[in-house]
């Protein structure tokens, strides 16, 4: 019984998990560039409980002994990065990868990557993401209009290789090229935002290029990639989710019920 209370407390913490989960993916339905995670549980390894008496397992002609399984535990909590749908801004400074890729950013204590594309050009002229990280160029230094020798409030357009270029109407200059990265394996990156991810052991290092070379995507201009999660898809989950967390709740009720019983017998 006691076992019993154990494997459903194990159960209501993954549970609540999953719907932690599944409610930070329904909260950044209209976040662009988010990409949904999905909660992972396994099977605790099963505990042989040799009973008293009975021989060892796997002594021709005896009975194996029961087989109690211990729960459930998180496995993993992994990205899914499918494709969002695409939705057109008409700001130039506005960029999706139609493709495999991802934008990098200067962090404050290395590069970042971003499928996220809403950029501007700050005061400085300097092109930067929505919380202020640089985008950086297959030199790898900030994208900016300083020192291009364009005056004034240039114009601002991106070429499908990433080329971004400035222009006043007389003069013109090409800013840098925008770097994109892709990994060997994108599951193993480390989430360090609701858009943003870092390069892990596991992610291996970073691939790095302009657009449409290397294995890395198209940028288009004047549009932005969505989020990719699934309304329909997140409230099953949510269902799916309560319901068990309910179920877990009903074995540590009956479990304390049966204690309780068992107390009286005394």
């Amino acid at each position: 019984m006691l076992r019993a209370a154990e494997s459903a407390l194990r159960g209501l913490k993954m549970h609540q998990t999953y719907i932690d989960v599944t409610g930070n993916n329904i909260a950044n339905v209209n976040t662009d560039g988010f990409k949904r995670s999905q909660a992972e549980f396994e099977d605790i390894l099963t505990a042989l409980t040799k009973v008293r008496g009975m021989p060892d397992p796997g002594t021709p002609g005896t009975l194996n002994p029961a087989m109690v399984g211990l729960g459930v535990r998180l496995h993993a909590i992994d990205g899914q990065f499918s494709q969002g749908a695409l939705k057109i801004t008409n700001v130039a400074t506005d960029l999706a990868i139609q493709g495999e890729g991802y934008f990098v950013l200067q962090g404050p204590t290395g590069p970042v990557y971003t499928r996220s594309g809403t950029f501007t050009l700050d005061a400085n002229g300097t092109v930067r993401a929505g919380d202020g990280k640089a985008l950086l160029s297959t030199t790898g230094q900030p994208i900016s209009v300083q020192g291009s020798g364009v005056t004034g409030a240039p114009a601002v357009s991106i070429s499908p290789n990433g080329q971004v270029i400035a222009s006043n109407g007389t003069q013109q200059a090409i800013l840098g090229t925008i770097q994109l990265a892709r990994f060997t394996n994108q599951s193993g990156l480390e989430r360090v935002g609701n858009t943003e991810f870092r390069i892990t052991v596991a992610s291996g290092p970073a691939i790095t290029g302009q657009g449409n070379t290397n294995g890395l995507g198209q940028i288009i201009s004047g549009v932005v990639e969505t989020s990719n999660v699934d309304m329909g898809t997140e409230l099953t989950n949510l269902i799916v989710a309560q319901r068990g967390f309910s179920a877990n709740q009903k074995v540590m009720t009956a479990t304390d019920e049966l204690v309780d019983q068992l107390n009286k017998l005394r």
